[in-house]
């Protein structure tokens, strides 16, 4: 298939959304676990989760433009914290049906029977099962003009990964974890290790190296 700009915008709406959300491959998933202004629990699936960077550690999060049904995105304003947990396999069913539109005050760990954690050192609901888990704080948020898309900026304040999947040099092991990514909205994938490179560096060529005299 080739299409222009004109063929894009001319496509039928739900082709459209599928054939863009899945143009840029697999996004990890995971679930944001948040409290309402009454410290009631909130969980919902996002794909559109990114690395902002390691030191400080900030993580992104970007939010549709905000409406009636956007209570993770209004949480977080009003509590300035959430969690991010890592999906297994095990959950997949449970995790996409919390993408639902439950009302406002519903806690999805309740309605799709996935149980929450509270811990001491950070307050938000945690999911317990998952093996990756994060404790963030918000630390600035920005509107995407163009079609009212927000990127919120969360600074993270605690982390749990099971042991057997941390490597001794901090990397993950993705695949043991049986970590998930999504195509699109409603498709999901499991990571598999395929293999690791050391540091990339530009190699010397031996053919332009300066010729010394002899």
């Amino acid at each position: 298939m080739i299409a222009h700009l004109a063929d894009i915008e001319s496509m039928e709406k739900s082709f459209r959304t599928n054939l863009i959300n899945h143009l840029t491959g697999g996004k990890a998933v995971h679930l944001i676990g948040t409290y309402n202004e009454h410290h009631q629990s909130n969980l919902a699936i996002f794909s559109n989760v990114i690395h902002i960077g390691a030191y400080p550690a900030m993580i992104g999060v970007l939010f549709r433009p905000i409406g009636e049904n956007s209570h993770t995105y209004k949480n977080i304003q009003a509590n300035k914290q959430f969690t991010l947990n890592q999906i297994p396999l095990s959950m997949v069913q449970q995790a996409h049906q919390t993408s639902a539109r439950y009302p406002f005050g519903t806690s999805e760990f309740e309605a799709c029977e996935i149980e929450e954690e509270t811990i001491p050192e950070f307050d938000g609901p945690f999911v317990k099962h998952s093996l990756i888990k994060m404790g963030l704080i918000w630390e600035e948020e920005h509107l995407i003009k163009s079609n009212q898309t927000i990127l919120l900026v969360g600074k993270i304040q605690y982390i749990s990964i099971e042991d057997s999947i941390l490597l001794p040099d901090g990397h993950i092991d993705l695949g043991l974890a049986q970590s998930l990514s999504a195509g699109g909205l409603d498709t999901y994938y499991q990571l598999n290790q395929l293999t690791q490179f050391p540091y990339a560096k530009v190699l010397a060529d031996a053919s332009h190296e300066p010729r010394r005299n002899s």
